[in-house]
């Protein structure tokens, strides 16, 4: 049962209060005008959402959670209020609920590519590598710019043993960042196990010399030195 027709730009005033105090950072005042909006009106989904995500960022996981519930029974087709309670569980651990609600988000929006991009990082947790494939790869479909989620798709393809399109990913990576040394390590770590032995070194060189302290890619250089000669 929905309630009430829901109100988005409330006249309340300790609603009105709520969002100055959220804005200045008072987040633990903003939650006290929540709370008495809601003992006015125990209806206002919207309400909800916001105390939520306040106490999601504060670290109450269990009452953003609670929060965040409401705020979805309130706001069934409001896909924003069941992505915030997604990350919400995600926070306390409960991956396979986290992706269980973001496929609603999914399912309402096909377009939310926050959606998807969180959906392949969860996914990634919990051991699901093909579906973490999936919704990075369609991130970076449909938004090319989408820098990090190269980068996510590329660990991805290492752990898949698909070294060809890990050394794509962290290239395109590089084209975008050209000062990052986890893309210049893990772009010389597929190197390696393609066995293109000299062009992972490089990689690891330019790693080091980003970030000399990069143990990753000192182990990785050492390989290059073990393993001589390149292999096509």
């Amino acid at each position: 049962m929905r309630g009430k027709e829901q109100k988005f730009d409330s006249d309340d005033p300790n609603v009105l209060a709520a969002y100055q105090a959220e804005t200045q950072g008072q987040y633990l005042k903003a939650i006290e005008h929540y709370e008495k909006a809601l003992e006015d009106n125990p209806d206002l989904g919207i309400v909800f959402k916001h105390a939520g995500n306040i106490r999601y960022r504060l670290g109450m996981l269990d009452k953003a959670v609670e929060n965040l519930e409401r705020a979805c029974e309130l706001l069934p087709d409001f896909p924003t209020a069941w992505y915030d309670l997604a990350l919400a569980y995600y926070r306390q651990g409960k991956i396979k609920i986290a992706i269980e609600k973001l496929d609603k988000v999914i399912k309402m929006d096909s377009t939310f590519l926050m959606a998807f991009y969180w959906k392949g990082i969860l996914s990634y947790h919990y051991g699901d590598l093909f579906v973490a494939r999936e919704q990075f790869s369609r991130v970076t479909r449909e938004a090319p710019d989408f820098t990090i989620a190269h980068f996510h798709l590329g660990v991805v393809h290492l752990r898949l043993g698909k070294y060809e399109e890990a050394v794509e990913n962290f290239a395109f990576l590089i084209g975008k960042n050209p000062e990052s040394p986890a893309a210049y390590t893990l772009k010389g770590e597929a190197l390696l196990n393609l066995e293109r032995n000299s062009e992972a070194r490089k990689c690891f060189k330019e790693a080091l010399k980003y970030d000399p302290n990069d143990q990753k890619a000192k182990n990785g250089l050492a390989a290059c030195d073990f393993y001589k000669g390149d292999h096509f």
